[in-house]
């Protein structure tokens, strides 16, 4: 993947990956790492990730990998309780459907969001005890 330009890959679990790009990545530049990110999963996961878009929508990574879905809120601004309740149950669901499903968190534009998902969901599902454990995970 292209160097210096903020790509962050982490696996925050074996089964839950975030994918964050700065806001100030070039197009051209934001392509290519998200190409390389879905060589890399389609080597290491087959089909079996379900990528969960927080930004706006992208038709682009629509190409890339048909499991998408676009769940974003506007940056800096909290997500209404409801869309929460859905994206932490779409996790749940697609990572007990299989065990050899994992789930993308992928945002451009910073970890904020992606830091509450997955905050929410490890909360949600008591992989982390309290909120500040689950905060203190991601």
């Amino acid at each position: 993947m292209e160097e210096g330009h903020g790509l962050d890959l982490t696996y925050i679990t074996e089964r839950i990956i975030a994918v964050s790009f700065p806001a100030g990545c070039s197009e051209e530049s934001y392509l290519h790492n998200l190409q390389e990110v879905t060589r890399m999963l389609k080597s290491k996961h087959g089909d079996n990730y379900l990528v969960l878009n927080l930004s706006e929508k992208r038709y682009d990574l629509t190409k890339l990998n048909p499991k998408i879905m676009d769940v974003g809120w506007p940056e800096l601004h909290a997500p209404p309780l409801d869309k929460m309740c859905t994206i932490c149950k779409a996790q749940e669901s697609w990572l007990n459907s299989n065990l050899q499903h994992v789930v993308v968190i992928h945002c451009r534009g910073g970890k904020g969001r992606i830091g509450v998902v997955i905050s929410s969901y490890m909360h949600f599902t008591n992989v982390s005890a309290s909120a500040d454990q689950a905060l203190d995970r991601f």
